[in-house]
């Protein structure tokens, strides 16, 4: 599944939020855990989505899009890798995308561990079972009652 919303320098939404989906291959079945996780069947992922090659396309034509910041939570170490790899599978060059015209990325689990360790004051920060602080998003949101 990929999912976006596009928004101007101020955070304002642009036009209509971003939702398809990748056909699995026909050799492959997803980790149980992943289905459990995201709540997407394989059966829901076949009849919705795009093959791989278009669902890349897609992809790749979001995020070239001039003066484009991509913006996620731990999508440094997750989804750009993922990005890479679907994007040199399908014969896009993996890096341009988040430099070429004047792009860029931002990971904001990066930011929120900079706000807990300068000024934790205003978020409430959950803790895991060993009593850290957790910065996953799920329970940063339940803690700080985002929806």
């Amino acid at each position: 599944q990929f999912a976006a919303i596009r928004t101007d320098a101020e955070l304002n939404v642009i036009g209509e939020p971003e939702v398809f989906y990748c056909k699995p291959a026909d050799d492959y079945l997803p980790q149980p855990q992943a289905v459990m996780i995201t709540g997407i069947t394989p059966q829901e992922a076949l009849a919705k989505g795009d093959n791989e090659a278009a669902f890349a396309r897609r992809i790749h034509d979001l995020f070239t899009v001039p003066q484009t910041c991509i913006v996620g939570y731990n999508n440094v170490r997750f989804d750009d890798e993922v990005t890479r790899n679907i994007f040199y599978r399908n014969f896009y060059d993996p890096y341009a995308w988040s430099w070429q015209h004047d792009n860029s990325r931002w990971d904001l689990l990066d930011v929120m561990r900079a706000c807990y360790a300068l000024r934790p004051e205003g978020i409430t920060w959950p803790e895991n079972d060993e009593g850290l602080p957790s910065f996953r998003l799920e329970h940063l949101t339940v803690a700080n009652g985002i929806e």
